[in-house]
């Protein structure tokens, strides 16, 4: 009887431990089937994920996700598209008042709108508010957004090129300003070898003497 009673507990055993081992497979055969079953769209937020987390630990930087990259081009846009309307009707009317460009970027835009990377309102907000100022924006508020996102990229473009057209100016002038040196040097070598053949001639008179 003590024998059978062993043989029992064995199998119960060994029962316990396949229902274990089957258990244990069939989670890691379901994580694997997830893993190998995952949307391009899961499979890219994972990437996204890891890419985010690993920047931060290396360089303390958080990458910016699209929305957020598309609310500060919206509200870098709004400002200057703003600002400008502002500063033409300013200028139109006359007077002693000016447009002060610091203190409408840093203050009073920021007082209605926020930041443009940190808006107080959405960008479809913005979006609709600059398309019943403006007939270039669109009334949709998708395309508007696009209308915007075009205009901060052409002002970006146009700042670029003033800045290279500005750096080019800059070496013309620094080529320039190398050439008279250059002359400027060649003309006191030149009265340099002047007063030299000048010291020779008095040279040679005195030996005759």
């Amino acid at each position: 009887m003590a024998i059978a009673k062993a043989r029992t507990n064995n199998n119960n055993r060994n029962g316990a431990n396949t229902k274990t081992s089957a258990k244990t497979n069939g989670t890691s055969a379901t994580t694997k089937s997830k893993v190998a079953n995952a949307s391009p769209q899961e499979e890219a937020l994972a990437l996204l994920k890891e890419l985010r987390n690993l920047i931060f630990k290396e360089y303390g930087v958080k990458l910016q996700l699209r929305d957020s990259r598309v609310s500060t081009k919206i509200g870098h846009a709004a400002r200057e598209k703003l600002g400008l309307d502002i500063a033409a009707q300013v200028k139109k009317k006359g007077g002693n008042k000016k447009f002060d460009w610091q203190k409408w970027n840093t203050k009073l835009f920021t007082k209605l709108f926020g930041q443009p990377d940190a808006l107080k309102y959405a960008p479809e907000v913005v979006a609709i508010f600059m398309s019943m100022l403006y007939d270039t924006i669109s009334t949709d508020p998708e395309q508007a957004i696009a209308d915007l996102v075009e205009f901060n990229r052409a002002s970006l473009e146009r700042r670029n090129s003033f800045q290279e057209q500005e750096e080019e100016e800059l070496d013309d002038l620094d080529d320039e300003l190398d050439e008279e040196l250059d002359e400027d040097d060649e003309d006191i070598e030149d009265e340099l070898d002047e007063d030299l053949d000048e010291d020779d001639k008095l040279d040679e008179e005195d030996e005759d003497e």
